[in-house]
């Protein structure tokens, strides 16, 4: 992993803290499950794609991303820069 991707990831980390800023009680870092653990609902992961595409100035490929698993901060970068 570089340097890029650590910044980028840290980007997206302090994204989901200032969302959940009222609300959070699980403490966030790259391999946080977001959706299982209900720091994030579907809307918000949207909100937080759309911010990882505008960081990183790439689309998010929505056909070929399965976030049957969770969706983490890690797996959006390694989907969304390969």
């Amino acid at each position: 992993m570089n340097g890029e991707t650590l910044e980028l990831e840290k980007a997206l980390i302090i994204w989901v803290e200032e969302w959940t800023a009222d609300a959070a009680q699980v403490a966030v870092d790259a391999e946080t499950n977001l959706s299982h653990t209900g720091v994030l609902d579907s809307m918000a992961v949207v909100g937080l794609i759309a911010h990882l595409e505008e960081q990183a100035d790439v689309s998010f490929d929505f056909a070929t991303y399965d976030p049957a698993d969770g969706v983490t901060i890690r797996g959006l970068v390694r989907h969304c820069l390969g």
